[in-house]
């Protein structure tokens, strides 16, 4: 079985694995797409302190069951199935709470050896809970998105946006996107983007942006152009960079929520007013991940083309050009870029 092997920053060699074998419960997938995501191009730019090399990346797949172990009754060979690459223990303190993207075990069970190769295997817990089966209609580079537009359906919610708001969204990278997509899906007033980047501005319009604002203006005094001088309703910072999470604050109206969404480099700081916060009655919220509801209901917005995610992949490639896309996409050359085995 072939599989692209990540040793160390920069050293991705395509390789042979073991086969895998499955036990009870657990089901082997023939890994037909599998995402780029940004996790991925940073432990490959320069490491990871959690990831130890030897390993396989990957975790944004969609594929075709080959075989199902003992007891499983949900899915069948043939079938397309998205997989949640990771699923709450649903007994410890926060997911008794309902805090589930914070479960004390929430890496437990993982997809092995991971998506950047021909054959995956599921784990019982995650067929159990993170396994969906998806419409053959969705082509594979499609349902693989299901991972990242689930972590988005999460922010979304944290973020309580109501039909009538006007949302600002700060980076139109695709998690960006992804946010305006269900942003108009789900009736959003107005959805305003802003990026440094022209080409991401233009697909932000063509998405249905009202709004594409370049970053280097003055993005404040744009949005409030927009709203009668209050400021956004709702603001999603789609970008790891304190700035952009101060361009959020500053373009919130009062009485506004401000979505951390993007994870910041570890050591960053930010400066924050706190009369803006404590005066104007603006809430942070943070997001990480996704919950296995929100996995199941973005592959259902999926599958009934609520959101259509096409034109985010800009890029297709074997295992064996993996570095090669890393790099076009660190560059910023291109929105998502998917592997097909």
């Amino acid at each position: 079985m072939r599989c692209a092997v990540y040793r160390g920053p920069g050293v991705i060699e395509l390789d042979e694995c073991p086969e895998l074998e499955i036990g009870p419960g657990e089901v082997l997938i023939r890994v037909l797409a599998c995402g780029v995501c940004m996790t991925d191009i940073k432990t490959v730019k320069k490491g990871h302190p959690l990831i130890k090399p030897p390993c396989v990346l990957g975790h944004e797949v969609a594929g075709r069951v080959e075989e199902v172990g003992e007891g499983v009754s949900s899915v069948s060979p043939g079938d397309l199935v998205v997989a949640a690459p990771y699923v709450p223990c649903g007994a410890c303190y926060f997911c008794r709470r309902g805090q589930y993207t914070l479960c004390e075990r929430l890496f437990e069970h993982y997809l092995r050896p991971g998506g950047f190769a021909e054959l995956v295997v599921a784990p019982a817990e995650i067929v159990k809970k993170g396994l969906y089966k998806i419409k053959k209609s969705v082509p594979p580079e499609v349902a693989c998105l299901t991972e990242p537009l689930a972590c988005c359906l999460h922010g979304i919610r944290n973020l309580g946006l109501e039909p009538a708001d006007t949302l600002l969204i700060v980076g139109s990278g695709p998690m960006g996107l992804m946010h305006l997509l269900l942003a108009k899906s789900f009736g959003a007033a107005q959805v305003i983007v802003t990026d440094l980047l022209e080409d991401r501005l233009k697909i932000a319009a063509e998405l249905g942006a009202d709004a594409a604002i370049n970053a280097r203006e003055d993005v404040r005094s744009a949005v409030r152009e927009f709203t009668d001088g209050r400021g956004a309703d709702k603001v999603v910072v789609a970008v790891g960079v304190p700035e952009a999470i101060s361009t959020g604050l500053i373009s919130v109206r009062r009485g506004g929520t401000v979505l951390l969404f993007g994870g910041c480099p570890p050591g960053s700081q930010l400066t924050i007013d706190p009369n803006r916060i404590h005066y104007g009655e603006v809430t942070l919220v943070g997001s990480f991940g996704f919950t296995p509801r929100d996995f199941h209901d973005a592959a259902r917005l999926i599958e009934e083309g609520r959101v259509r995610l096409e034109r985010i992949v800009t890029h297709k490639a074997g295992l064996d050009r993996l570095l090669e896309l890393v790099e076009i996409v660190s560059r910023a050359e291109g929105l998502k870029a998917v592997v097909t085995p």
